[in-house]
């Protein structure tokens, strides 16, 4: 059975079809003749999708190099601006200055005064006096934060400006079940055995946390998201879910960092969490062989997880008991892992391991600190040129990801051309009386597009309230605008059709003056020789399917391949072969960062995503 489930998958995938898209479950078993076996494959839990799962490589993100700060209990460092100049900058031991980590993690587990803000922290648990005291903390004026920016502003002034901008991530206080101590708001007094007072109460202090940042005006930091401090899952259960929702609504991240065979850690990104971090837990115990570090990278990069660096202030060399060989071993495993070449890391030094280090007057630590920075500094070096790389993005069916627009409508080409996308992807059928017209599925609103005449068609409204876009209508629009028109037609019922669908578009694309702006994609092998045939030379040509290589597509004389992200992963050569026959790589539909990363890092020329923002933003970063 397993084995025909995966070729039905496998079978709904090449069709490109979700059972999402499809409108009832009898157009679902008309479409496929394998009907009662993929009404299987639907209630086994695959959702009638071809699951892929992630790709086994180290996580990436927008802070490559992300330092931890423990702040606020009254047994901390106050975190001033000479306590966290090492951490902002690295000194060489010749005297040579540079910027150093891009991210700080500032957290806290309990106060200090017997109130902890996880579980398992402290004898009580933190109460809203506490977390509101921890609030000021963190924006206490000097320290923290305050201290951070002010640092940065000393050492601009110094060493000039970074090119990149400080990013901070702020832990979160853990609403503990079973607390009824805890406090109210507006009113209401919260009672943790309850998941919703839970969820209320973090997201209250979210809010204000988020309020107060703002208003300090910050000039060098921005506000990457949110850590929840809890190291497993063995309390919060499904409360982190919820949470991360909230936290991506308002365009943060939300960070985690499990310790070593943690519950729940391989679950992260169904836990809620974007972005998760291995621990190796190796550093501490000298019982606990280096062989931990190289099961630590294998088992991020099996689980699309960053990686944590782990030293304290026993890795001083003139430390008694000194485990400074310890925080050697994880250089050189880092190094042998590519952790520094292709991972996210976070770092973990103690309550002052950088600092202390940075005081040290024996070379050797001077030394091994140099080696480190280096790394880090490179690195760095490394993510901005990857970049800039010049990988451009397709808005996918427009950016209809944005507030009036919806997919195929032409306020998504307005807004992906106010974007500056290098293209905008729309699709495109030929109705019955032979008008051209934009939409994705072959059926919308219970009408079938190729059987329904353009005069019904227009009178379809869209999510935005648009009409269903007719082609000209389309170009006439695109004409004052500069973005290219990534046009795909879709497959129809007959080569017959396709044909006169291709001579239609481009002698309307020829009307309009658009020739040079207008690409054409589509999984019909039919259509795209037609485009070949019957295109202006040079015109780019792109076949979306997987089931055509490279080499055979420069033989039917396309000029690239639009592949869909996982084809290339089944397929790792054909993207060199791309690049050798000099044929365009587009890649689809790329909606997470770090698989954007991936892609940028390879060199795609192409990459068609719904969150062209998302990839701008990463392209800037």
């Amino acid at each position: 059975m397993s084995v025909l489930l995966l070729f039905i998958c496998v079978y709904i995938n090449n069709l490109n079809i979700t059972i999402s898209e499809m409108n009832n479950l009898t157009t679902f078993f008309k479409v496929f003749p394998y009907n009662i076996l993929l009404f299987v494959c639907l209630v086994s839990g695959t959702n009638g999708v071809y699951s892929q799962s992630a790709p086994k490589e180290y996580m990436t993100t927008d802070i490559q190099d992300l330092a931890l700060i423990y702040q606020g209990g009254v047994h901390r460092l106050d975190w001033t601006v000479d306590q966290i100049q090492p951490y902002v900058v690295h000194q060489y031991a010749d005297g040579r200055k540079d910027w150093l980590f891009d991210g700080f993690l500032f957290l806290e587990f309990k106060d200090g005064k017997g109130y902890g803000y996880g579980s398992r922290y402290d004898k009580n648990d933190a109460r809203k006096t506490e977390w509101l005291w921890l609030l000021d903390r963190i924006f206490e004026e000097g320290k923290s934060l305050s201290a951070l920016d002010q640092c940065i502003e000393n050492q601009i002034k110094e060493i000039g400006k970074p090119d990149f901008k400080h990013k901070v991530v702020i832990g979160l206080p853990e609403a503990l079940p079973g607390q009824k101590d805890w406090g109210e708001i507006n009113g209401k007094k919260m009672d943790f055995s309850k998941e919703e007072d839970q969820i209320q109460a973090t997201y209250w202090y979210i809010d204000l946390l988020m309020k107060r940042f703002k208003k300090e005006k910050y000039k060098h930091l921005d506000l990457a998201g949110f850590y929840w401090v809890s190291e497993d899952v063995e309390t919060c259960k499904d409360l982190t879910i919820p949470l991360g929702k909230y936290i991506r609504s308002l365009d943060k991240k939300f960070y985690w960092i499990p310790y070593w065979q943690a519950k729940g850690f391989e679950r992260w990104k169904e836990l809620g969490f974007d972005i998760a971090y291995q621990q190796p837990n190796h550093f501490f115990s000298a019982s606990v062989p280096d062989k931990r570090l190289e099961d630590a990278c294998m088992s991020a990069h099996e689980h699309n997880m960053g990686m944590e660096f782990e030293f304290d202030e026993k890795a001083l060399y003139d430390a008694k008991e000194s485990s400074y060989n310890r925080l050697k071993a994880y250089i050189d495993y880092f190094e042998k892992n590519n952790v520094f070449e292709e991972s996210a890391i976070t770092y973990y030094s103690g309550f002052s391991g950088f600092l202390d280090m940075a005081k040290s007057t024996n070379p050797k630590d001077h030394a091994i600190m140099d080696r480190l920075a280096k790394l880090i500094i490179d690195r760095r070096g490394r993510y901005k040129n990857l970049l800039e790389n010049k990988t451009k993005v397709i808005a996918h069916r427009g950016f209809w990801k944005t507030q009036g627009s919806a997919q195929n409508s032409i306020a998504a080409l307005v807004k992906a051309d106010s974007i500056r996308c290098y293209g905008t992807e729309f699709d495109v059928w030929l109705a019955s009386d032979d008008k051209l017209v934009l939409n994705h599925d072959d059926v919308y609103d219970g009408h079938k597009i190729e059987t329904t005449s353009s005069e019904v068609l227009r009178t379809l409204r869209l999510s935005n309230g648009e009409t269903m876009p007719m082609l000209e209508a389309f170009l006439d629009r695109a004409k004052k605008l500069k973005i290219k028109l990534i046009l795909e037609l879709k497959p129809h019922s007959s080569p017959e059709r396709e044909t006169k669908a291709v001579e239609l578009i481009l002698n309307m694309v020829k009307k309009k003056g658009l020739t040079k702006r207008v690409e054409y994609i589509s999984f019909s092998r039919h259509a795209i020789k037609e485009f070949v045939r019957l295109a202006p030379s040079n015109t780019p040509v792109l076949y979306l399917g997987q089931d055509i290589s490279p080499k055979e597509l420069f033989e039917m004389k396309a000029t690239g391949a639009d592949y869909n992200y996982w084809a290339y992963h089944k397929n790792p050569l054909w993207l060199q072969e791309l690049k050798d026959l000099k044929m365009i790589s587009n890649v689809w539909t790329v909606n997470n960062p770090q698989e954007m990363l991936w892609c940028i890092r390879r060199g795609f020329d192409l990459l068609t995503t719904d969150e062209p923002v998302i990839f701008q933003r990463l392209k800037k970063k």
